[in-house]
């Protein structure tokens, strides 16, 4: 369960485990949470899925540019996922792998915006 509550002119919201963030006004949108949702998703699913395949992976980098719907509702019609990263012995094919398995198995928030957004990737593997 997650509560979002208004007071004082703010809202907060609060996670099942007690984490706090500040939403709306100066803070996060909440549909910007959603592309940091989607990039923390397949980010912890790409390094997860890399270490398995024991390879040493020095960093990772994960940016999602969105596009917006122009009418009401106005969510995301396009999230391109951009994915930067780094270590000695990975190649293009691990990384190929790594994400095509977050998208199509593992990102639960994939999964769940994928009906309405039409989500595409690139990377860039640097030694």
């Amino acid at each position: 369960m997650v509560v979002v509550e208004w007071k004082n002119e703010e809202f907060t919201g609060i996670d099942s485990k007690g984490n706090v963030v500040k939403l709306a006004g100066k803070n996060i949108s909440p549909m910007e949470m959603v592309l940091i949702a989607l990039a923390g998703c397949t980010a912890i699913d790409v390094v997860e899925i890399l270490k398995k395949m024991r390879k040493n992976l020095e960093s990772l980098r994960v940016q999602v540019e969105g596009e917006r719907n122009e009418e009401y509702p106005k969510y995301w019609k396009k999230a391109k996922i951009f994915y930067e990263i780094k270590g000695s012995d990975i190649t293009e094919e691990d990384v190929e792998k790594a994400i095509k398995l977050s998208m199509t198995t593992y990102c639960s928030v994939a999964a769940t915006i994928s009906g309405k957004t039409e989500i595409s990737y690139s990377f860039r593997v640097i030694k």
